[in-house]
């Protein structure tokens, strides 16, 4: 699920949602209703902008892309009923379904997801996942369209030859850009809403959208009602009428709630918790889903500041990070264990990397980690102090307190922790101020490129580190069709990348989910993806 990493800021032309008036869509549905806990209240439900992985949940449910996922995660079709590729595989055709319309009832065309690719694209959307077309696939002039050089949005690999085709035109091959397209990531722009409200028409009464819900009311900081379209090309099969997506940042809060029946879903939940909940009878252990997914979790390091722009501080700090007894005695939440920024298990093909403490004993690590501090000026007499942002995430708070307390024995470093609001922290983090963060990403797809492209300095902002051999092997892996040959191009930069330690990584992810047993139709998948239209409730 296009999900990653961090949702965008606050632009100053967007209205953020907890500014929206509350809408109300008519009475409460009779059929079949689904509570879900969504953790922290969305930031935008504008398709071309959202970059947070718990609003995409919701922006599933109101928008459909060409492409999309099935229950088990895997691709299949959705506005687009069938797509071609070339043989190059440079152009992508599809083929829309017949008779598709808006929620209002008015006919979708080819056009219209046209628009919405280049609105992502265009400067004046300033979307931070428009780097998606022009670094982890090259659709033709996407670049240069966003940074200004044409302004010609026909000179962009983006077409609509008819009513019913949609063609993508790329500089390279890429074996990974069908999973581009899927869900929200290419939804179509209901341009009369925007021509009429501006960024404010993905409020509740104003938003047109065309996937099996429609947004009826949005409460600030409490929920959001979805209610069935009648106008969704697979209407027929949809079985759930109204959806909730109530705010639930506190776990254990939305554990109570839980278990007071007032969530079907939840959309995390606390190992500690649920084991002692599962011993007392409280609920069944199939109540409890824990299934590796494409997250993944570091600590990045501020270079911008001394003295982390000294690598071997940087290093020193990665190696004394005990991975193994992090995650299997101390947080318990299932996760892997990690020493690269491509997860293990992501994706079986890719000859992956790997930072240079793996393998060495905690003992030798802590001793090359004691040198290189000493090296570096830092010691039992002058003590390396430093700011660690997190988030207040129940599991964030144990990770951040188990790893300062290692960094304090082994190293002497005095940390001063951090934990903030998600908000706080994301703008945190765009702010440059910390000089530790809590990072994560949850990737686009199931393979390398997706986490490795974020690197890339046009496409994210917030690091500023740029490496040309880096750029170079991901420019050449991006012009290479031989997927053999180009994992092990990316394999290449990805090591020049941790062997920098711009971060220091420390686990892949895994969902932890509360999921009532007269749900159905939930599988668990590695994208995490779980659609309301795929789900529905048998209560006795």
């Amino acid at each position: 699920m296009k999900m990653t990493r961090r949702t965008l800021l606050a632009y100053s032309a967007i209205t953020p949602l907890a500014l929206m008036s509350i809408r109300v869509g008519g009475a409460r549905a009779e059929g079949m209703v689904l509570h879900r806990g969504n953790g922290a209240a969305p930031q935008t439900l504008d398709p071309h902008l959202n970059f947070g992985a718990r609003d995409a949940y919701i922006q599933d449910d109101l928008y459909d892309g060409l492409v999309g996922y099935g229950q088990d995660g895997q691709i299949v079709g959705s506005a687009a009923g069938s797509w071609d590729i070339s043989d190059d595989g440079r152009v992508y055709t599809f083929h829309l379904r017949e008779n598709l319309k808006w929620t209002d009832g008015t006919p979708i065309v080819a056009q219209d997801f046209v628009n919405g690719l280049i609105r992502t694209l265009d400067p004046a959307t300033a979307s931070d996942k428009a780097y998606y077309f022009s670094s982890t696939i090259q659709v033709t002039n996407a670049g240069a369209f966003t940074n200004g050089e044409i302004t010609d949005p026909a000179l962009v690999g983006f077409a609509a030859p008819d009513d019913r085709t949609v063609v993508m035109t790329l500089d390279n091959p890429a074996p990974h850009a069908i999973w581009i397209l899927t869900s929200f990531q290419s939804s179509p722009l209901h341009k009369p809403s925007f021509e009429q409200y501006g960024t404010e028409f993905v409020q509740a009464g104003k938003l047109v959208g065309n996937g099996p819900y429609t947004l009826t009311e949005l409460v600030p900081q409490s929920h959001l009602v979805l209610k069935k379209n009648p106008h969704y090309w697979d209407a027929a099969n949809v079985k759930i009428d109204e959806v909730w997506y109530h705010v639930t940042e506190d776990m254990s809060a939305a554990t109570k709630r839980y278990l007071a029946g007032e969530l079907d879903v939840t959309v995390d939940a606390i190992p500690d918790e649920v084991e002692k909940l599962i011993a007392a009878g409280s609920i069944a252990a199939d109540e409890y889903h824990v299934a590796p997914n494409i997250d993944g979790y570091y600590y990045s390091f501020n270079i911008t500041k001394k003295p982390f722009d000294d690598v071997r501080v940087r290093q020193a700090l990665s190696m004394t990070i005990d991975r193994e007894v992090l995650q299997e005695k101390i947080l318990k939440s299932g996760y892997p264990p990690a020493y690269s920024m491509v997860p293990p298990g992501v994706d079986p093909a890719y000859p992956g990397a790997a930072v240079k403490e793996k393998g060495m004993s905690h003992d030798d690590r802590v001793a090359a980690a004691q040198k290189l501090m000493a090296e570096a000026g830092y010691g039992p007499d002058s003590p390396l102090k430093a700011v660690l942002l997190a988030t207040n995430d129940n599991d964030e708070k144990k990770k951040a307190t188990a790893v300062a307390i290692m960094w304090k024995k082994a190293l002497g470093v005095e940390i001063d922790l951090q934990f903030q609001e998600y908000q706080a922290w994301l703008d945190g983090f765009y702010a440059g101020t910390w000089d530790i963060f809590g990072d994560t990403i949850v990737a686009d797809f199931a393979g390398a490129e997706s986490y490795l492209s974020y690197m890339k300095p046009s496409a994210e902002a917030g690091y500023n580190w740029k490496n040309d051999k880096y750029e170079e092997l991901m420019n050449q892996a991006a012009a290479t069709p031989d997927v053999t040959a180009r994992n092990t191009l990316l394999a290449e930069a990805e090591q020049i990348l941790l062997d920098d330690y711009l971060i220091a990584p420390i686990s892949g992810g895994a969902t932890r989910q509360l999921v009532k047993p007269y749900v159905k139709g939930w599988i668990d998948n590695v994208i995490q993806f779980h659609a309301s239209r795929f789900l529905w409730v048998e209560k006795a």
